[in-house]
């Protein structure tokens, strides 16, 4: 089981804003990155199983899979630095998932479509700075993805009902 790393934050808040301010990660910001990316899809899950219609329902579901997908993506990066195993966390050993009954809303869904729009340009910087071809490789998927959860989050926005 994946442990997090000392010293970096356990709350989300804090834990976004470091990675946010990390051009070059060190093996200590990908870890983490794998626990919020992991986080990502039962957030995201959450948010679908209370969507006021399918539509929005599937293209949140979608972002979700590709969230732990992205953290799976990530561990790669991990071995392919370091030689390391370091798998996905299960919920119950992720202190950045949490319980919400919250419904989508319009100004949640305009938050993941700046997120996730920074999130691209995130794994974009991270990858353009590894000295690791494949690793840069993995990250640039990552980097489409998160560019592509944002268009699908503004689609989500425009199907809600006024």
């Amino acid at each position: 089981m994946s442990q997090l790393p000392a010293g970096v934050p356990t709350n989300g808040r804090e834990a976004f804003a470091r990675i946010s301010a990390v051009a070059k990660p060190s093996l200590d910001d990908l870890k983490l990155m794998v626990f919020l990316e992991a986080s990502g899809q039962s957030g995201y899950l959450a948010l679908a199983a209370r969507a006021p219609n399918p539509e929005i329902r599937a293209l949140l579901e979608a972002n979700g899979r590709e969230e732990m997908a992205h953290a799976h993506r990530v561990t790669k990066v991990i071995k392919a630095l370091s030689g390391e195993d370091f798998p996905p966390p299960a919920d119950d050993g992720n202190p950045f998932v949490a319980a919400s009954d919250r419904a989508p809303d319009r100004r949640q869904l305009e938050m993941l479509v700046a997120a996730e729009d920074g999130g691209g340009a995130l794994y974009d910087t991270w990858a353009e700075n590894i000295d690791h071809p494949e690793a840069a490789r993995l990250l640039r998927l990552n980097a489409d993805e998160e560019r592509r959860h944002g268009v699908r989050a503004q689609e989500a926005l425009a199907l809600l009902p006024d």
